[in-house]
């Protein structure tokens, strides 16, 4: 990749090498050059009028462009975009009688945005009078060329040019280059990308042309994948022997990629994978598809995540909704699959954070205001998963830390379907059971765990006792965390084997303050490692100790896409299996909460079966379905 490339979300490898193998554009090239040069000498004093003048618009004009300045644009309290671009003087004076409208902007080629130059493109900064100029440049453009319905929104300043294709829903497919440095020797290599993806002719002609055919080519390619991938399933269901067959397919499509979840799983078998390969096809996959791609690969029936993020978080909401309300937010993906839902929630949430006015005028939150650290915010904050597959949540990470620089740090291996609430204990506790002699009864311990979080969770990081108090806090919550994920593995592994252990459980549970020592014990009997053996077999997974904002809350939206079936599982009966995780999700969703029902071309034979509930308050919108509690 050219080194002038910043990042690319446009063209996979491939295709960004046929850019460079085009016929040079030497004359304009060259006028390009000196331009980027001549404006060196001011370019650290330029403020955005400056380089609006003497740098942008010269490099416009060599790019093909006819140039209207300054276009009205068509919406109150949002800063219109500083020139809109037509690929002759002829265009843009056939559509002048129309300016400042959206039938002005569709007509266009394209939307541009100036900021002062070398101000950072991916954050905001205060003191505007406008509070959409305060927001972060690259969604500003987005924002504009997905409003005026323009196909291409270009961001600069000066130093940096990005092309930004119009979003169809909140996805990032763009280029960004630099023009900073013209005494290194790939400056002609950056003129020549340059010319060719941001020119008129770019825009017009190479970029469709070169889309067109790299969606045919890598069709052809993943059809034939998916062909090979099915026969080697074929013969098997166990992870020990599936997992060394994928990985060099995953290997081949994500050479970098990081699968120490499914390595650990079978280094514990003593399986070995076999050497990756690196297939012809490989270059031809943009890494920003990886979950999208994986997903047809290795499922056996692709939905595509379709449903507005926007339209789901905001529809029903009886207050006005601020950027406060969407970070108070918490959304549990109970299949997250590869990543698509998870990536597809963390763009619909980062544009619709930049849409949302703060509770207060004037307020401006540097960490919501950053592309950086909004992405880290959101993964780390607001997101919650549990994935049963080592493999599929191996690619999740991957996709989030190529997609995101960020790992979802809430993303949890385990079967949602299989586990236990603290509630599921009070059937064994015994008003006349008696603990040990300087033990409290298991109902206080489990109230005080409760508490414990709720300190725990309001004390700062920044302030000095509170630090020290958490520190204090960590090692009683890890104790009382380890031995009640204990008890409920212990109680959900009774219902897998015909001899009850239900007086050793309990005896347990009624010794929850007791001596580590009695624990130790308790652990080396053969009874209890069966039981942990089986609990790791089948990945139980029991809320509340994994996830324990659930101790004292609960998530605002619940995310199930039941037609997901790997290509190694049987067949996966949808109704039944939506009905389980309904089930499952209204258990910690909030009373005004929403489950939301990824479902596909099933949508309207599960919404009938669903609507025969009266629990629940429906509403179908195309290839999904959200719940409400009635």
């Amino acid at each position: 990749m050219s080194a002038s490339i910043v990042r690319n979300t446009l063209l996979s490898p491939a295709y960004t090498e046929k850019v460079l193998a085009m016929p040079p554009a030497g004359e304009a090239q060259a006028t390009l050059k000196e331009i980027l040069l001549r404006f060196r000498n001011m370019k650290d004093s330029a403020s955005e009028m400056q380089t609006e003048i003497h740098l942008v618009k010269p490099i416009l004009r060599t790019l093909g462009y006819s140039v209207e300045s300054k276009p009205k644009f068509f919406e109150d309290h949002v800063k219109g975009p500083d020139f809109a671009l037509f690929c002759s003087e002829q265009d843009r004076l056939a559509t002048s009688n129309l300016w400042g409208t959206k039938d002005f902007f569709r007509n266009s080629v394209a939307v541009l945005s100036v900021k002062r130059y070398g101000r950072n493109l991916a954050e905001g900064i205060t003191g505007f009078f406008l509070d959409f100029e305060s927001r972060i440049p690259l969604y500003q453009v987005m924002y504009l060329s997905k409003r005026s319905d323009t196909p291409w929104g270009i961001l600069t300043n000066g130093k940096t040019w990005i092309l930004c294709r119009k979003p169809r829903s909140f996805e990032k497919r763009l280029i960004e280059l630099s023009l900073d440095d013209l005494d290194s020797p790939d400056s002609e290599e950056t003129l020549h990308l340059f010319y060719h993806l941001f020119s008129c002719m770019g825009l017009k002609e190479h970029l469709p042309a070169l889309f067109a055919e790299e969606r045919a080519e890598l069709i052809d390619i993943l059809k034939e994948r998916k062909a090979s991938i099915t026969k080697l399933l074929q013969d098997t269901t166990k992870k020990a022997e599936f997992y060394p067959r994928l990985i060099p397919y995953c290997k081949e499509l994500f050479p970098d990629a990081n699968l120490s979840l499914t390595e650990s799983y079978l280094k514990e078998r003593n399986v070995t994978a076999p050497p990756a390969q690196t297939p012809k096809g490989l270059r031809l996959l943009n890494g920003h598809d990886g979950p999208d791609v994986v997903t047809y690969l290795f499922t056996k029936k692709e939905v595509p995540v379709s449903f507005s993020v926007e339209d789901l978080i905001l529809e029903g909401t009886k207050e006005v909704f601020v950027k406060e309300s969407l970070f108070a937010l918490r959304i549990l993906d109970l299949t997250p699959g590869f990543g698509a839902v998870a990536a597809h929630l963390v763009e619909g949430l980062t544009y619709l954070s930049f849409t949302l006015p703060y509770r207060e005028r004037n307020t401006f939150v540097a960490e919501w205001e950053n592309e950086a650290t909004l992405n880290r915010c959101i993964l780390n904050t607001l997101l919650y998963g549990v994935e049963k597959s080592h493999l599929a949540l191996d690619i999740l990470q991957n996709s989030m830390m190529s997609r995101f620089q960020e790992r979802a740090s809430h993303y949890r291996l385990g079967d949602a379907l299989l586990g236990m609430s603290l509630a599921d204990l009070e059937g064994l506790f015994e008003t006349r059971s008696q603990t040990d002699l300087f033990s409290k009864p298991p109902e206080g311990i489990i109230r005080e765990f409760r508490n414990m979080y709720r300190l725990y969770f309001s004390l700062s990081d920044r302030i000095k006792e509170d630090i020290e108090e958490k520190r204090e806090l960590d090692v009683k919550l890890a104790r009382y965390r380890e031995r009640l994920r204990d008890i409920l593995d212990l109680l959900t592994a009774s219902y897998f084997t015909k001899k009850s252990e239900e007086k050793k459980i309990k005896e347990l549970l009624y010794a929850l303050d007791s001596d580590e020592s009695k624990w130790q014990r308790a652990r080396s009997e053969q009874w209890f490692v069966s039981a942990k053996q089986l609990a790791r077999k089948n990945a139980f997974f029991h809320m509340e100790i994994e996830f324990p904002l659930l101790l004292n809350g609960a998530f605002d939206l619940v995310i199930v896409q039941p037609w997901l079936a790997y290509a190694w599982e049987e067949k996966v009966p949808v109704i039944e299996m939506t009905k389980a995780y309904i089930k499952r999700a209204s258990a910690y969703v909030k009373p005004s909460g929403k489950i939301l029902l990824v479902s596909g071309e099933s949508t309207a034979k599960l919404a009938d079966e669903l609507a025969k509930s009266k629990k629940y308050i429906l509403t179908q919108k195309g290839t999904w379905i959200v719940l409400r509690k009635a």
